[in-house]
């Protein structure tokens, strides 16, 4: 699947691929516990974020994965990262997910224009059929965000991972399907952008 190289700008975030060096900035919005209350691995210390960063660059090689940093467009600063995975050209379907945001931008459009760009790219270009979401059954605040932004509950994985803590992660899937997209699409953009006009480069 080609995925092209190049930086995505909307009216508040700027999508940039993912380089060795984004690890820094990373690391420095990485320091609120909260961040990691239901992901998978904590990236406060410095070789944790350093080893996130290494081993999605080494799945990017692979075309396994295709990893972005987010930055605000008021800042231009890192505010967080999201990526393609489990990419499948045979059956025209991928997910995004491994998203997280710095607290500073948590309720803003911040999220809602990262995703509506990036289904924007898999529907429109990539001529996806199916963008998939997961995440923890207790992320209550996750499952929310991804209901906003138009995605179809699919059910539940049961003991489908082993949290930090040793306990079994139930899993709550979502997707977005191509027939869906145009209503997903204008929902999404009306919420976004009432107050202003759309601003892509």
């Amino acid at each position: 699947m080609n995925i092209l190289q190049e930086k995505w700008k909307g009216t508040y975030i700027t999508l940039v691929p993912m380089v060795l060096e984004h690890w820094k900035e990373l690391h420095c919005i990485a320091q609120e516990n909260k961040i990691w209350t239901h992901l998978p691995n904590n990236l406060e210390k410095a070789e944790s974020m350093q080893k996130f960063v290494q081993e999605a660059l080494s799945q990017k090689q692979k075309k396994i994965e295709f990893p972005f940093v987010i930055l605000e467009r008021e800042t231009n600063k890192v505010v967080g990262t999201t990526r393609f995975l489990n990419i499948s050209e045979k059956n025209r379907s991928l997910e995004i997910g491994w998203t997280w945001f710095s607290p500073s931008v948590w309720g803003t459009n911040c999220n809602k224009e990262t995703k509506y760009l990036l289904l924007k790219y898999c529907f429109e270009t990539l001529d996806i059929g199916r963008v998939q979401f997961k995440t923890d059954e207790r992320n209550i605040r996750s499952q929310k965000a991804i209901e906003k932004i138009g995605g179809v509950k699919e059910g539940i994985l049961r003991n489908h991972m082993i949290r930090k803590d040793g306990s079994y992660r139930n899993s709550v899937f979502y997707s977005i399907i191509d027939k869906e997209w145009p209503a997903v699409k204008e929902k999404l953009a009306s919420n976004i952008y009432s107050s202003c006009k759309p601003f892509f480069t």
